[in-house]
């Protein structure tokens, strides 16, 4: 015996007008939930690298988390809707979702540091589930919904129609939402602010779902009630301020801190882009201060020892160039750096404006060498990272270090910081790295910057690949430097051929397995 339904969706086909309004609300509301969905995921994103790191351990733990919650959401909404044939349904899903979105940035800051102590696996899907499962369920549910009430609507003659034009509908959404996200909402506010904005308008949706469904103000006040609450709690978990942190700002690629700590007469200022520190400076000075930044030098072990042009690739806190700057005043410095904020927290906080010589140009690296066809350096330094030991692999391709290879002086040097291990099974980077770069440039060296440190060489540590069309190895090997010189300093460093274990693999634009290499060296 078929079930006859408590409660009609308000109003049926009888009342042409209000019918149209409802089609017209029922689209609204799946458009709005697809792209509010959308929306939570990408910012979500940019709320967990802080500290969970931006690997892609991170990105794969909140992607299956989210779209397990809406493949669960779409059956508990279908479920329901057969259960419950009132529009005020879509009303409780939204309101839920609404009180839910509010409480993310709450329950972020409570429980993101102690979920960090559990991996890079276990701690990004743990959180996942923790703030975003819930959410994506109840928004989930909102289109299987929404298709049976549009369906009668139409007295049930066009269910195919029905389940078209919502499944439509909340795919356009879904599109509005991540290119809303990615290229105007991440740029513009805060993550914390983006949450409570998408949270208000859910909430707003549940009201004019309740209205439609001719509910009282009285069975309206729990939910407009609780949503109150819960942006007032999320208020009151604002994330206190680190120890040292003068400045803080949500880009549209990072969580940017600059910070200070001062160390006997040094005043260290340090850069930070979401969990990894890019960079630093003496304030006070502007000389570097962590031993990586050093080896820029290691172009002046040519003959004549200078720099007359040289391009960085990743800006850092802009200290390598700066020196560079300082030491041969008539070079010509070029600096790319794919997030413009950083380059104005270069001008602000790392003395970028008082070096004049030193330009920086806001964009992806290989974009700006193929707009500077021509263009010679005779010293390019890389340094791009995304993240964790996060070389962009893009930027980590034979490809790409033929570009490098074009752009040089006959004489010029290309210099990379690598974050890897230089020997045991965690050096599998390093010797892929070695392996391309010997595709392109007859001559590669790499030192240890960490070689006097207690850190073993199968430990992940800044390597510097020194690579040329000259032959490297007489500027290092044999040759007389004066005891505690500099170039004492790097040579030392050097780390002998046969170190590395052997590679034949190279990597390319066509297969590039960077990233997941990476990603098993921060597993292990």
């Amino acid at each position: 015996m078929s079930r006859t339904p408590s409660k009609s969706p308000a109003p049926l086909a009888d009342n042409a007008a209000a019918t149209r309004g409802t089609r017209i609300f029922l689209g609204l509301s799946c458009f709005l939930a697809g792209a509010a969905m959308m929306v939570i995921e990408i910012c979500a994103y940019r709320l967990l690298a802080p500290f969970f790191g931006n690997s892609v351990y991170t990105w794969t733990a909140l992607i299956g988390v989210i779209l397990i919650a809406f493949s669960a959401g779409g059956y508990l909404g279908g479920h329901l809707a057969d259960r419950k044939m009132a529009l005020d349904l879509l009303g409780w899903l939204l309101a839920g979702s609404a009180v839910l979105t509010f409480f993310i940035p709450a329950l972020h800051t409570v429980f993101a540091v102690g979920l960090s102590a559990h991996g890079l696996i276990a701690g990004p899907v743990m959180i996942s589930l923790l703030l975003f499962a819930i959410p994506g369920i109840l928004l989930g549910a909102v289109s299987p919904a929404a298709v049976r009430f549009y369906s009668l609507t139409l007295k049930d003659t066009h269910v195919g129609a029905a389940a078209g034009t919502i499944s439509m509908l909340g795919s356009l959404g879904s599109f509005v939402g991540t290119f809303l996200s990615g290229f105007f909402l991440l740029s513009t506010f805060g993550v914390r602010s983006i949450f409570f904005g998408t949270a208000t308008l859910l909430l707003l949706l549940a009201i004019a779902a309740f209205l439609l469904a001719k509910n009282s103000l009285k069975q309206q006040a729990p939910v407009i009630l609780s949503g109150v609450f819960a942006f007032g709690m999320s208020l009151m978990t604002t994330p206190k301020p680190k120890p040292g942190v003068i400045y803080e700002h949500e880009s549209f690629y990072h969580h940017i801190e600059v910070s200070e700590r001062q160390d006997g007469d040094v005043l260290r200022r340090v850069l930070q882009l979401d969990s990894t520190a890019e960079g630093g400076m003496d304030a006070n000075t502007g000389d570097l201060i962590m031993a990586y930044q050093h080896y820029w030098k290691l172009a002046l072990l040519r003959e004549p020892a200078k720099v007359s042009s040289a391009l960085f690739i990743g800006a850092g806190a802009f200290g390598m160039p700066e020196n560079v700057s300082r030491d041969f005043p008539e070079a010509t410095v070029d600096v790319v750096e794919i997030d413009p904020q950083v380059i104005e927290v270069g001008r602000k906080y790392f003395k970028l404006d008082e070096f004049p010589q030193v330009k920086a140009h806001a964009g992806d690296a290989r974009r700006y060498l193929l707009q500077n066809e021509g263009k010679k350096w005779d010293l390019i330094f890389g340094d791009a990272y995304n993240g964790i030991r996060q070389i962009p692999p893009h930027l980590a391709t034979q490809e790409f270090y033929q570009q490098i290879a074009d752009h040089l002086e006959p004489k010029g040097v290309f210099i990379m910081n690598l974050i890897a291990a230089v020997s045991g099974p965690r050096s599998e980077l390093t010797s892929g790295m070695l392996s391309t770069l010997s595709q392109v440039f007859p001559s590669v060296e790499i030192f240890d910057v960490e070689a006097r440190s207690h850190y073993s060489r199968d430990q992940a540590r800044n390597v510097i690949i020194m690579c040329s069309r000259e032959n490297l190895k007489s500027l290092i090997t044999g040759r007389y430097v004066a005891a505690g010189s500099w170039e004492e300093h790097l040579i030392r460093t050097h780390v002998p051929a046969g170190t590395v274990p052997r590679s034949t693999y190279v990597f390319t634009d066509d297969h590039n397995p960077v990233d997941a290499i990476i990603a098993r060296s921060l597993l292990e």
